[in-house]
């Protein structure tokens, strides 16, 4: 009897992390909240650059940053470590990574991308607008 008390709590445990889980990315997804401009040292001058901030157990974001580079090579890339630099973090609201920005020479903010899916499915889309 005491098995299935188990098998319950972990199901119930379960369920309830996937809503919580569901909740917390729909709340990310939605943050249309106006962006500042990204500082001129991480655009060195460049026309458009793409700040992708990371973590260090972060498992997607050396391939978001591999699939930028790749697909727009004559765009800068860099790569921001969300807990060596938590004011900048903070202050773009990243809170998950990997969150990639796109800014102008301006560092006006373009496009801001969170997650992995996010980013493949905006390079797709770039893709297809060019051919």
């Amino acid at each position: 009897m005491a098995k299935w008390g188990v098998v319950v709590a972990i199901v119930v445990g379960c369920i309830v992390a996937r809503r919580m889980h569901q909740a917390w990315a729909k709340r990310i997804a939605a943050d249309s909240a106006p962006v500042p401009t990204l500082p001129l040292k991480l655009l060195n001058g460049s026309d458009r650059t793409w700040v992708i901030f990371t973590t260090r157990f972060c498992a997607q974001c050396g391939p978001v940053e591999r699939l930028i580079k790749a697909n727009q090579p004559e765009t800068r890339v860099v790569t921001v470590d969300a807990e060596r630099e938590p004011h900048l973090a903070k202050s773009f609201r990243i809170a998950s990574a990997p969150t990639a920005l796109l800014a102008d020479a301006n560092g006006n903010v373009l496009q801001r991308l969170v997650g992995a899916a996010a980013v493949t499915s905006f390079v797709q889309a770039a893709n297809q607008a060019v051919n």
